[in-house]
């Protein structure tokens, strides 16, 4: 069940500020080189087995769509040009609409719990608002983190069947038992 794909979504309003560290510093892709930055973010991140996937996906995903990539994929570096985190505030089908999907989420493990997950889905779903009046996302169970942070952005789940109400029930109560010690 920690496998299965669960979905949320947003009307992308009243989205919260969340500062960024110093030494952190938000950039555009701005050329196709950056791919290779991409890559090594979300493959360290556990996104992909290797690099050579992530710039497969790359390719097809994003290539022929590069001047759209420019406006929509942010970097999250230090301010010594080391890239350590990635979003997209993409855009896919959803009900037979396109609209805005928050996309390939990943920070390097070395800069995780370092207060860099907020203030990146931050930009990302502002830049989102720039294009959508909605968005959505597709997570995991096993994503507890993430999941809270989305929650803090308006996302909810989006449930379309049994198997899906028993996960996000599982993801609920682990989240719950998280809140209490903390």
């Amino acid at each position: 069940m920690d496998n299965l794909p669960l979905y949320m979504t947003s009307h992308l309003n009243d989205i919260p500020e969340y500062p960024l560290p110093d030494g952190f510093t938000f950039c555009l892709l701005s050329h196709e080189q950056e791919k290779e930055q991409w890559a090594e973010i979300t493959t360290a991140a556990g996104e992909f087995t290797d690099k050579q996937h992530a710039l497969q996906r790359f390719a097809t995903e994003f290539a022929p769509k590069l001047n759209e990539v420019k406006r929509r994929i942010v970097f999250l570096k230090t301010t010594h040009d080391t890239y350590v985190g990635t979003a997209t505030a993409w855009f896919g089908q959803w009900k037979n609409q396109t609209i805005g999907r928050l996309h390939w989420i990943a920070i390097k493990p070395a800069f995780q719990g370092k207060g860099l997950g907020k203030p990146l889905v931050a930009k990302a779903v502002k830049l989102l608002k720039q294009y959508h009046h909605k968005a959505y996302l597709k997570t995991q169970p096993r994503n507890l983190t993430a999941i809270y942070i989305y929650r803090d952005f308006g996302f909810k789940p989006a449930i379309h069947s049994a198997a899906e109400e028993q996960a996000w029930n599982a993801v609920f109560s682990r989240l719950r038992s998280t809140d209490k010690r903390t």
